[in-house]
This record gives C-alpha cells, sequence and structure tokens, in this order.
C-alpha cells in the first residue's frame, strides 16, 4: 500500500514511491526550494545593497594607501552609511566599525579613519 502525502509546493495530494519523498516531482521540489531562496535573499537585498556600496566608497578612497583620513560630510556626501556595518574591532584605543574587509574608526573633529583590516582583495 502506497502512502499518500500532500506536495508542500502544489498543496495536492499524491502518492509516495519512497518513504522520505516530500514532493511530488524532482521539478516541485527545485521549484519550492529556488523559490524559498529567493525570498531569503529578497529580505537582505536592500542591506546588502548599502554594505556594498560602503565597502566600494572605503574601497576606492584607500586605493593604495594604508590609510587615509575623510571627514564626515565627505564620506556623507559620497553616499557613505554609517548605520551599517558587518563586525566590530575593539582595540586597545578605539572601536572599528567594519564593512567586511575595511574597517573606519572616528577622530576628533567628525573625522574618520579608514583601513584595510586584511588582506582579501
Amino acid at each position: 500500500m502506497k502512502m499518500k502525502a500532500i506536495d508542500p509546493l502544489t498543496n495536492k495530494k499524491f502518492s509516495k514511491k519512497r518513504n522520505n519523498q516530500k514532493f511530488a516531482t524532482r521539478k516541485n521540489q527545485i521549484k519550492f526550494n529556488n523559490l524559498k531562496a529567493r525570498k531569503k535573499r529578497q529580505a537582505i537585498a536592500g542591506l546588502n545593497r548599502i554594505l556594498e556600496k560602503n565597502r566600494s566608497i572605503m574601497k576606492s578612497l584607500l586605493a593604495n594607501e594604508k590609510e587615509v583620513i575623510k571627514s564626515y560630510d565627505f564620506l556623507l556626501g559620497a553616499g557613505f552609511h554609517f548605520g551599517c556595518n558587518t563586525h566590530t574591532i575593539n582595540s586597545e584605543h578605539s572601536i572599528w566599525s567594519c564593512v567586511y574587509e575595511y574597517g573606519y574608526c572616528q577622530l576628533p573633529d567628525k573625522r574618520f579613519k579608514i583601513i584595510k583590516t586584511s588582506n582579501k582583495q
């Protein structure tokens, strides 16, 4: 006797060919998982755009320099978003906000020091 199940994609009943089968066809399984992945990507797309823009700004400002100092107004004018970062690094004298492999910390007079925190390309 074949067991019946409900396909999560179509919500239709089907006869299982295997005990652990969840979808009526392989095509339904692929479509279901692609839709699930798309929803996940869409949920974080806005944040990823901001992070990538911040990363791009810091990368272009640094070019081949070890560090660069820019004002708050300059960074804001370049489109930098101070509310988004990937992680922070606590050093002896300051806290660095980082966007992937680049970091920045606030200096006096609303200036920011930007550095590359790792050797990633």
